[in-house]
């Protein structure tokens, strides 16, 4: 199974708690998107059954939130412009069954330490 890395995304709440998360663009139209996330480091995001794409190293300070949300927002966007948004449901698990480190992927407090 194969594994896309989205490295540059931005994760936001508004002010009644909704979270949004801000990637680029993708080809497809998603279809049954869901966020699969455990609490950690990293999420998979089901953007459709053939597309599964990595949100690397969430930061600490969101982790509680994101972990408590029931459905976030995801808005994609080509620069400055918003191609398409919507709700993403969220599939908490106890453990998202991956090695990370076979993807090449480490953890947030590693990275932080080798800054």
């Amino acid at each position: 199974m194969e594994y896309e890395i989205e490295k540059q995304y931005t994760i936001a709440e508004d002010s009644s708690g909704v979270l949004y998360f801000f990637i680029k663009a993708k080809k497809d139209s998603p279809s049954k998107p869901q966020i699969m996330y455990d609490g950690f480091e990293h999420a998979i995001f089901v953007r459709s059954p053939e597309e599964k794409i990595i949100l690397d190293y969430i930061n600490p300070q969101i982790r509680d939130k994101l972990r408590k949300s029931r459905e976030v927002i995801v808005v994609e966007s080509i620069l400055d412009n918003i191609k398409d948004s919507y709700y993403t449901y969220m599939n908490i698990v106890d453990k998202i069954p991956l090695d990370w480190s076979q993807i090449g992927l480490s953890t947030w407090e590693e990275i932080s330490l080798n800054a």
